[in-house]
């Protein structure tokens, strides 16, 4: 998903591997052309929301009484291709591999990522690949979310969401942006309000 202004974090794990790989290199594996026809929808389906919400000349614009309401359309997803979504979204990211989201009701996502930090570690105290575990609830509204952890394991070892925002804090004054946190609102993709989880769906709502 294109974003502007503040960017729509990345569950965590970004800013943990940023921290943990330091200034490691590593390849990344090119995504399946299954999985991008899987992905497919989606991307057409946000190019299309964010079309329509960039009609703002007199030339271009709906009639008002022709034109739907602001979130009085949705679009479903299944989990299956939100996946594949977030699998062509991470392709580049030279620390995070992959990325399988749960979807659950009540705007609930639990997930897994994995890092792979490109070669083992000279102290051996880090292992090349972790994977990080979370669980968390998603609140979404007037074209912004925030993210709510519940839970955050990277292997088996628990950390705290707080330790998330002091990596997060480090990373963004060592890149020379503006730090951020976990409990921020972000940005939907332009044109998208909301969204709600239902077992194993994502509804999109413009």
């Amino acid at each position: 998903m294109s974003m502007t202004r503040r960017h729509l974090p990345r569950p965590a794990a970004f800013a943990a591997a940023a921290l943990l790989a330091a200034a490691v290199g590593a390849a990344w594996a090119e995504v399946p052309p299954e999985v991008r026809a899987k992905a497919a929808g989606i991307f057409a389906a946000l190019e299309k929301i964010e079309a329509e919400a960039g009609r703002t000349t007199p030339a271009r614009a709906v009639p008002p009484s022709t034109a739907p309401q602001p979130g009085a359309r949705s679009l479903t997803f299944s989990e299956e291709e939100l996946n594949a979504y977030a699998a062509c979204r991470l392709e580049g990211e030279p620390y995070l591999k992959t990325a399988v989201l749960k979807l659950l009701a009540g705007n609930r996502i639990e997930g897994r990522l994995t890092i792979d930090l490109g070669k083992p570690q000279a102290s051996g105290l880090v292992a090349q690949k972790q994977d990080l575990l979370f669980a968390a609830s998603v609140e979404t509204k007037d074209g912004k979310i925030r993210v709510d952890m519940d839970s955050l394991y990277l292997g088996t070892q628990a950390i705290s969401p707080a330790f998330i925002d002091i990596v997060i804090g480090v990373v963004s004054r060592l890149q020379g942006v503006e730090p951020t946190s976990l409990k921020d609102w972000y940005d939907l993709p332009p044109g998208v309000l909301r969204l709600e989880s239902r077992p194993g769906q994502v509804v999109v709502i413009y």
